[in-house]
């Protein structure tokens, strides 16, 4: 089966829980999954729902400083990012919103 890292910024809100479905899905099929995501936000809701799905990711949960607002902290997420991507060496690489689809590419 297939090596699928997710990558967005907040794990908060619709997006994440979307997020969080295709990871559950994605691993009863048989995929090794992982997630990288903010570490500043999300609060305890977010510790709690990554740290109930990640004995389950292959891959990991990651989470990295992911600024809200676009600016120089970008370029050391995305160097983070892509650094997590080489290690990992997942076949998809899949960006969720704004900063996750920039982050992935």
């Amino acid at each position: 089966m297939g090596r699928i890292l997710h990558c967005m910024r907040a794990p908060v809100g619709g997006l994440f829980r979307h997020v969080l479905d295709l990871a559950h899905e994605q691993v009863a099929r048989g995929h090794d999954v992982g997630i990288i995501c903010d570490g500043s936000t999300g609060g305890a809701q977010a510790i709690k729902q990554l740290s109930d799905i990640a004995p389950d990711l292959a891959l990991g949960v990651h989470r990295i400083a992911m600024p809200r607002l676009p600016g120089l902290g970008d370029l050391s997420a995305v160097l983070q990012t892509r650094a997590l991507i080489s290690r990992i060496g997942p076949d998809i690489v899949h960006g969720h919103g704004a900063k996750g689809g920039a982050y992935a590419r």
